[in-house]
């Protein structure tokens, strides 16, 4: 590069970056009117234009639908689309609204309309034809919803009825031989389709082979093999040797990552499996709609049969016991190990054998031939898991089991006798959908049982008190470990709560329902709950949530800031950084409690209702809670005490520790706290023995007899308050006679010290160092005065004197 050139580089960079941002204004202007979006009414109007079509063609597929996953897709569909026009409904209503309170704000025509401003005139006649069009498109809606609403009620009758026409359809017992005279009258028929479709499933094969080739064909059977065997297998140490190294070892979270690693790893690789062994049916030249049927039939098949074996498998543990998640024994774990492949693989074929049936398309007889044959299928092997007399009990060698799965176990027995009886009679559906039922059933409980230990362990780890989560979570809010707990026991019931639903609705899912139900509530609590002129929706919730959750984040590290960085770098003293703190503190939580009220959808004029009906209970309830509080905002303000205070309160004395709004606490000179309320330092008698002078005043009082020589007294006691170092000299030592009576004379000497804390100590060493004088000078401290009174009862005996009943006579 030449030198001039590369001189030149960094102008042009420059010149080109300063044309951008001069630019952007414009460029940001032209995309956004290029992207205009539609508003909102307009495109409420489009979609229930499109849902008149959409209504009509969900009338046409009803007539045409007759098994229960087309039903499934009708109801949810219209489901949707009655979401969608009850939303466009609840637009136009606010558009409606809108332009309604704009057009009253004009006011009626007057009566000289001639005399009216034109422009205000042409206002008037556009919002009133706005008016009447919004009104008109509302009215359409809500009588489309309701048209809606009885195409989804014809899909549910009709799918019930046809439900029930199919299983109580019957086709003769097979203890009898009506059943196998039809199957063999019609076995003629049936060999011709089943040639014809293995012929042409020859054809598809065969086609494929050609158009791609032989390699491909056997590389793809072989990577489907690999994928189904070996790479399980590796995917399954992998996530071993991952669950070691990245779970802590002394929680049940590793069992519990590595049995939902073996289900998922499980239906990834056999899934693609499937799926690649699928496109050997959809190589025919040209495709065939029947083959197409037939490789998604086998892919579903694949992907249940592995559910069902990867959650027993994984639960069981055979190999690795100390990887079990429930606490099964041994013997159980060994008579079970079979049962997960033997279901996984009935269910295989079980649904294999269904999209065959329907390739084939072959006579009823031999239809409920095999339907029979496979339901015979699920009782045995229901029957065979029942004769292995399964310890459930106690013992050492049982397993405990909760009181719903002992339930749940008597239903299976049940149904499985159900089922026998109904193939007796030859009711084959029937039988069939109840053998279907029992194993989906135990696909649902095991994959609840896991999922329960799921979110258990993801709420221990998150919350606990070794969670990294709950660590950070606790330095960056102040909230103690034990809240961190509850929440967490709050959140694993919620989810268990979702979790037993979810499973409810699996549960009877193979009897035709969704969760098109669920979506209809959740669509219904998204519009949210109207409490009088208050409406509070799932959205205003979260963001107020998410307000309370960082406000309470904010307002702890402006906290901590102006503790720990700000208020330390001022010239202010401890008590008044205390109040500076305190005060910033609770108005930034009133703040963040009124940013997160009004998100919630709460205004001031909510709040100023809320408090006047309140009222009455704050009058009488929660009259000291307010005077408390008052009170408190009081002493932060005018600081009759601070931190750092000897004060003395009724009969309490120590050191002023904290101040809040509600109480302040005292240390006393137990080392114990006392809480008082606030309300007791500015409506009762204080003490505060630091607030103007801070020295502690040491008074010592003691008699001596008449004889004693007071000026020797006098000039022992300021020599001994001169010798201790903690006694000040300004204010120099007293002595003072405080009386003489016939029993003696009363000495009172005072000395001071630079704090009130230290006077108690002092006052201690003085006395002991003033009794070694008065010992080593002869005096003597005089007796102490007392009244005895001896008295008799009638008899002359002696009686205890009874002040009590002195007085009360």
């Amino acid at each position: 590069m030449p030198p001039a050139l590369g001189r030149s580089l960094p102008a042009r960079i420059a010149t080109m970056l300063l044309w951008l941002l001069l630019m952007a204004p414009a460029l940001a202007q032209s995309t956004a009117e290029s992207t205009a979006p539609v508003p909102a009414a307009e495109a409420a109007a489009a979609t229930l234009d499109t849902a008149d079509d959409e209504l009509l063609a969900l009338r046409e597929r009803l007539d045409e639908t007759s098994d229960t996953a087309g039903f499934v897709q009708l109801r949810d569909a219209a489901v949707a689309l009655d979401v969608r026009v009850q939303d466009a409904v609840r637009t136009l209503e606010a558009e409606l609204a809108g332009v309604q309170g704009r057009l009253d704000e004009l006011g009626p025509v007057p009566e000289d309309a001639a005399g009216e401003d034109a422009g205000i005139r042409a206002r008037r006649a556009e919002l009133a034809a706005r008016v009447s069009v919004l009104d008109g498109a509302v009215k359409r809606g809500r009588l489309l919803g309701i048209d809606i609403r009885d195409v989804r009620e014809a899909i549910t009758s009709t799918q019930s009825r046809q439900l029930g026409e199919q299983l109580s359809q019957r086709h003769g017992s097979p203890l009898t031989p009506r059943l196998w005279h039809a199957v063999a009258t019609d076995f003629p028929s049936d060999r011709q389709r089943v040639e014809a479709f293995l012929g042409l499933l020859e054809r598809s094969v065969r086609d494929g082979i050609a158009r791609f080739g032989v390699p491909v064909a056997i590389g793809v059977v072989l990577l489907a093999g690999v994928l189904a065997w070996p790479v399980r297998r590796l995917l399954r140490r992998a996530g071993r040797r991952f669950a070691l190294r990245h779970t802590p070892g002394d929680s049940r979270l590793r069992r519990t990552a590595l049995a939902g690693w073996l289900v998922v790893s499980s239906l990834l690789c056999i899934g693609v499996a499937a799926w690649l062994l699928s496109h050997l049916l959809r190589w025919g030249d040209p495709p065939v709609a029947v083959m197409d049927q037939l490789a998604n039939a086998l892919v579903a098949a694949a992907v249940y049969g592995a559910l069902v074996a990867s959650l027993g498998n994984s639960l069981l543990m055979r190999a690795a016991p100390e990887w079990r998640l429930p606490p099964l024994s041994e013997d159980l774990v060994g008579g079970l190990r079979p049962y997960p492949w033997l279901a996984g693989g009935l269910v295989f074929v079980d649904r294999l054998v269904e999209g065959v049936m329907v390739a084939i398309n072959p006579h009823a007889a031999l239809a409920a031939t095999v339907t029979g044959a496979v339901a015979l299928s699920y009782a045995l092997l229901a029957i065979s898991v029942r004769r292995r007399q399964l310890p459930l009990g106690g013992g050492t060698d049982t397993v405990a089991v909760a009181a719903w799965v002992r339930v749940l176990l008597t239903l299976v027995r049940l149904a499985v006798l159900a089922l026998v009886v109904a193939l007796a009679l030859g009711y084959f559906q029937l039988a069939l959908l109840i053998g279907r039922e029992v194993v989906w059933v135990g696909v649902v409980a095991m994959g609840l049982y896991l999922a329960w230990v799921g979110i258990d362990d993801l709420c221990g780890l998150m919350f606990g008190d070794d969670g990294r989560v709950a660590t950070a979570t606790a330095r960056a809010t102040g909230i103690r470990p034990h809240r961190l707990r509850q929440a967490g026991l709050i959140v694993a019931a919620i989810g268990r709560v979702l979790l037993v639903l979810i499973a409810i609705a699996l549960v009877l899912a193979p009897l035709g329902t969704s969760f098109s139900g669920w979506r209809e509530l959740v669509a219904v609590a998204a519009t949210g709950l109207r409490i009088g002129e208050v409406v509070i929706s799932p959205s205003g919730v979260l963001r107020a949530v998410l307000i309370f959750g960082g406000g309470w984040m904010a307002v702890q590290a402006l906290h901590g800031w102006l503790v720990e960085r700000y208020l330390p770098a001022t010239d202010l003293d401890a008590a008044s950084r205390n109040s500076v703190a305190t005060v910033a503190r609770y108005f930034g939580i009133t703040v963040v409690l009124a940013l997160g009220l009004a998100a919630l959808g709460i205004g001031i004029q909510q709040i100023g209702l809320v408090v006047g009906a309140l009222s009455v209970g704050i009058g009488f309830g929660l009259q000291a809670i307010t005077q408390n509080f008052i009170s408190g905002l009081i002493l932060l303000a005018e600081r009759p005490v601070k931190i750092g205070d000897w004060v003395r309160v009724g009969d309490f004395e120590g050191d002023v520790q904290r101040i809040s709004v509600r109480a302040t606490e005292i240390r006393v000179a137990d080392r114990s706290t006392v809480i008082v309320p606030n309300s007791e330092l500015i409506t009762k008698p204080l003490r505060n023995m630091t607030l103007a002078n801070p020295l502690g005043r040491v008074l010592l009082q003691f008699p001596v007899p008449l004889d004693t020589d007071v000026d020797r007294l006098r000039d022992i006691l300021l020599e001994t308050f001169a010798a201790h170092p903690a006694v000040l000299d300004d204010p120099a030592p007293s002595q003072t006679l405080d009386g003489i009576a016939a029993t003696g004379i009363s000495v009172t000497a005072v000395g001071f010290t630079d704090s009130p804390r230290s006077a108690g100590g002092v006052r201690s060493e003085l006395l002991f160092t003033l009794l070694r004088r008065l010992r080593e000078e002869g005096i003597r401290l005089a007796p102490m005065a007392q009244s005895i009174r001896v008295l008799r009862d009638e008899a002359g005996l002696f009686v205890q004197d009874d002040p009590a009943a002195e007085d009360g006579a």
